[in-house]
């Protein structure tokens, strides 16, 4: 768990890369089929590709950690 607890964290930052690292590649995603057209707008795109995947890696990162020091003791 605490291993795609770390992937999660460190994800938007690949994601951030992979549609903006060029210009026709975010061409091509955004004019895709749903849900990837959404992702030229930036509310949808911080929530779905940023926010949520960093989150969740954070709550996996806790359980991982609170899991770890409950079996310690």
């Amino acid at each position: 768990m605490l291993g795609l607890g770390l992937i999660a964290v460190v994800s938007p930052v690949f994601f951030y890369w992979f549609i903006h690292g060029d210009t026709d590649r975010y061409l091509w995603i955004i004019n895709g089929p749903p849900p990837f057209d959404q992702f030229g707008g930036g509310p949808y795109q911080l929530l779905t590709l940023y926010v949520l995947p960093f989150l969740t890696g954070v709550g996996f990162v806790g359980i991982a950690l609170g899991i770890r020091r409950r079996l310690r003791r």
